[in-house]
């Protein structure tokens, strides 16, 4: 019996390298992993808590700017204090939301996704191209040993920090 995995993806393909996460839930649909339910969002809202619900896995992506790595894959907790009202959610918040309405929330990811340019109609930027098939190569890797013991131990083997 396998487990269902919920990957969703935040982003706008119409700007620039927030383009990363529809990209990436491109290819995990067209790879067809068995399991896996793709889901793309221009923004986290509360209501997707519900569409977490029941899974036993969960895998948010997104573009960052900031990184000093092609990816950041992390673990998340539900976030201790959420907004009432909010258009849009982090990650840990949606998780807190789906433990306040169900008493508990699935082990979830961030797989954060390195980029620079997010502005409307620009187009990925060099270091988004570059950090794209590395961050495919472990999120095929993921979803191919769709397991918390195995996403842990993933956790440890991250690219290092530049010096």
């Amino acid at each position: 019996m396998s487990m269902q995995l919920v990957v969703i993806a935040v982003g706008n393909d119409a700007r620039g390298d927030d383009a990363l996460g529809p990209l990436l839930l491109d290819r995990v649909v067209k790879a067809g992993f068995p399991g896996v339910r793709a889901q793309l969002e221009f923004q986290l809202q509360v209501e997707h808590a519900l569409d977490i619900s029941g899974a036993g896995l969960v895998l948010f992506i997104d573009a960052a700017h900031g990184l000093h790595t092609p990816y950041e894959l992390s673990e998340l907790e539900p976030a201790r204090a959420t907004p009432a009202f909010s258009h849009a959610l982090a990650p840990a918040a949606v998780l807190a939301v789906l433990e306040q309405l169900e008493g508990h929330a699935p082990p979830a990811f961030l797989l954060r996704v390195r980029g620079e340019q997010f502005g409307l109609g620009d187009s990925l930027s060099p270091l988004a191209e570059a950090a794209l098939p590395l961050a495919w190569e472990l999120l095929a890797t993921l979803l191919s040993a769709p397991s918390l013991a195995a996403w842990r131990r993933l956790l440890r083997v991250q690219l290092p920090q530049p010096s």
